[in-house]
């Protein structure tokens, strides 16, 4: 039998269903990658893009516009962590947590 419980809502279970079955990860990275694009202004010459460890690493095609990002690295993480920690996914994560640690331009 399936017991009644107090309800509950919506927005705290969805986040807590994606922990249990194993999905936050997959999703953190998605939201990291998909902030790349709004906070560097780079999408269109970004070759590739993958996280791992906390890390990005970004593929540019251009050396001018990598030297402009590589200077502009720290705000760039620092936006990165305030849109993906804005989203309503990441409900659960304590304030002040560093989703992305550090940014690597190639």
């Amino acid at each position: 039998y399936l017991q009644k419980k107090d309800p509950e809502v919506l927005s705290d279970l969805i986040p807590a269903f994606l922990r249990t079955m194993g999905l936050a990860p997959a999703l953190r990275t998605q939201l990291i990658l998909d902030a790349w694009d709004k906070a560097s202004g780079a999408s269109a010459y970004t070759l590739s893009k993958y996280v791992k460890n906390g890390v990005l690493f970004c593929s540019i095609s251009s050396s001018v516009l990598r030297n402009q990002l590589f200077f502009r690295k720290d705000a760039i993480v620092e936006e990165i962590n305030k849109i993906v920690l804005n989203d309503p996914m990441m409900t659960g994560v304590k304030p002040g947590t560093k989703v992305l640690k550090s940014l690597i331009l190639r």
